[in-house]
């Protein structure tokens, strides 16, 4: 895997209808057929179920590079998403579903 993209800044609308800031990081495949999307700075949530709306809000995001950036760094590769958890000590990623 090669880095395509560090600290790309895009706008999101999450789940509570407030535009936030992230940042994402692509990596591929020399063939290209593959991709990681790396997400970082996506909200949480203070209240309620932290990782689920976690996992909403990275949706959301997705959608956003989906039309924004994804199309033109890897536009057939098979993509995998990680969102690197806010707040750790120890980088920890959950996988997008």
């Amino acid at each position: 895997m090669e880095l395509l993209q560090r600290g790309h800044e895009f706008e999101y609308r999450d789940q509570r209808g407030i535009d936030r800031l992230g940042q994402a990081d692509v990596y591929a495949s020399r063939r290209g057929d593959r991709a990681v999307l790396v997400l970082r700075n996506v909200d949480g949530g203070p209240h309620g179920n932290e990782r689920l709306t976690l996992l909403e809000n990275a949706r959301r995001a997705l959608l956003t590079l989906a039309s924004s950036l994804l199309p033109f760094l890897v536009p057939s590769a098979r993509l995998e998403v990680l969102i690197l958890r806010p707040g750790d000590q120890k980088p920890r990623a959950l996988l997008l579903p």
